[in-house]
């Protein structure tokens, strides 16, 4: 429990994203500067050891490009996909807003990025939205008509895929996902590839942190997408054609 006697400052700056853990547990480290782990958990009515469990067990999680999922049937992957995008949405990036909307030093760097972040973050929700509204819509139609092959010349469930698709093949969508530039390009170069001159803004170092590993994730998430889905997706296309001839 060694933990709980350090200060919360302490505490994240030897591991920032230990600073997500406390957020989602209701602790935002920058309203501690000089109390301990355990002064605060007393005033917040927190589980001491439940709090040092889950900081335990944050620091000792394996890379998540162990996830395998290639087994998996194309369903399963789309909702490991959409799970993934309500992770981002709701947790990731609200996680960095909060972190931005309560930033209070000088550093130009986070006061730009307090600027482009909410396009970034309007942006990127309509790629999500927009991408399971087609992408994933359509080769869930595919896979309908693969498992009921009489609904592969079903005139209503052909007109549903066309539209979803946009009248594009897998392969037009896997070309343009993969042409797409990074999306976290913009920031990567803004802030010098998340480094920060000054050492000592803790608060900075843990934003610049925060979009460091999103990205991370966002990489291994279109990895799945480029070595898995499209290739599952593509093979599921050409079965569903050889059923409506």
């Amino acid at each position: 429990m060694e933990k709980v006697n350090k200060r919360i400052t302490e505490l994240v700056a030897n591991n920032p994203k230990s600073a997500s853990v406390l957020h989602f547990l209701g602790i935002h480290f920058f309203n501690y500067t000089e109390q301990t782990l355990g002064e605060v958990c007393q005033q917040q009515g927190l589980d001491a050891s439940l709090v040092v469990r889950r900081l335990n067990e944050n620091a000792q999680l394996k890379d998540k490009t162990q996830i395998s999922l290639e087994e998996y049937p194309v369903e399963l992957i789309i909702e490991y996909l959409k799970h993934s995008h309500y992770i981002f949405i709701k947790q990731r990036l609200t996680y960095i807003s909060s972190l931005l909307e309560n930033y209070q030093d000088s550093s130009t760097i986070v006061k730009d990025l307090k600027l482009i972040f909410p396009h970034f973050f309007k942006d990127f929700v309509e790629h999500i939205y927009e991408e399971e509204d087609t992408l994933f819509a359509y080769i869930m139609a595919l896979r309908k008509m693969q498992q009921n092959p009489e609904k592969a010349t079903d005139p209503q469930l052909l007109k549903y895929a066309k539209e979803k698709s946009q009248g594009k093949t897998i392969a037009a969508f896997e070309k343009e996902h993969r042409e797409e530039d990074n999306e976290m390009n913009g920031m990567r170069e803004l802030t010098n590839q998340y480094q920060h001159a000054n050492q000592g803004d803790l608060h900075a170092k843990v934003i610049l942190d925060a979009l460091k590993s999103f990205e991370g994730e966002l990489k291994i998430h279109a990895k799945i997408e480029n070595d898995i889905l499209f290739p599952k997706a593509a093979q599921l296309e050409s079965e569903v054609l050889a059923l409506s001839h």
